[in-house]
């Protein structure tokens, strides 16, 4: 395991938890979660200049016998240069409910299939960890979120949005004493609007409740949710909005 916590913090794992049980180190178990990765085509979050650059790219080819593997090319140049500079960049996915994380050294521009790609090592260790263990980022004070739950009951509600991850999130009831959102209670019509990325039309079914204190001392009911009928692109709508505001976050701690 690397000492450097950077690792944790860019790609996102709790501090407190023990990665050792979550990481592979074999090579041929590395090249095999990748090239599923590669195949199924999902969305990956490449950290790079540590936290300061961030492209959504796929991973394109894995190659076992060269020890090299290929992904996309992002859609910004600029960005695609800062990342052919950055000496260290971390990998973010999750596919199929398990968050994959990962870090590379520098990597390299090459043509694949008559395109621009980029070009780099395979990792010496992948960590994989399960839904519950998804990275979680709190959003912003000064831009409140709020989830509209067109099914309550028989009028509308709005909840402030407390977090937010690829595994659920978590949202304030406004009274300790509100009705409904028992456990195992589902809402199918919930919007938010992600600024600036877009927004999220989804179902929703609460998995806990948690009396807790509220920024401002109050204390309040917190709910945590799992989404319902999460498609593609709604997966990849909240991996940018998550990635997002993790790099607004690492620009304020400077």
């Amino acid at each position: 395991m690397s000492n450097d916590s950077t690792m944790g913090s860019a790609a996102g794992a709790p501090p407190s938890l023990d990665l050792a049980k979550f990481t592979l180190t074999s090579v041929a178990e590395i090249a095999q979660h990748l090239a599923a990765i590669a195949k199924n085509g999902h969305m990956v979050t490449v950290f790079a200049n540590k936290g300061k650059n961030f492209i959504l790219t796929r991973l394109l080819d894995v190659d076992y016998q060269t020890g090299l593997f290929t992904f996309d090319w992002g859609a910004d140049e600029e960005t695609n240069s800062q990342v052919l500079q950055s000496e260290r960049n971390v990998f973010v996915c999750s596919p199929e409910g398990v968050k994959t994380q990962f870090v590379t050294g520098q990597v390299s521009r090459v043509m694949k299939d008559g395109r621009p790609a980029f070009l780099g090592k395979l990792p010496e260790q992948v960590i994989k960890l399960q839904r519950r263990e998804f990275f979680r980022i709190q959003t912003p004070l000064g831009a409140p979120i709020f989830c509209h739950i067109a099914d309550y009951g028989q009028r509308a509600i709005d909840l402030a949005l407390f977090d937010i991850s690829l595994g659920g999130m978590s949202l304030w009831l406004p009274g300790v004493a509100t009705q409904g959102f028992d456990i195992g209670q589902q809402y199918l019509k919930c919007t938010l609007e992600l600024k600036p990325f877009g927004v999220l039309n989804l179902g929703l079914e609460v998995r806990h409740r948690l009396t807790a204190r509220m920024r401002n001392g109050n204390e309040a009911m917190r709910i945590g949710c799992s989404y319902l009928h999460l498609s593609p692109q709604m997966e990849t709508l909240i991996q940018r909005y998550v990635g997002y505001l993790e790099r607004e976050r690492r620009a304020l701690l400077g």
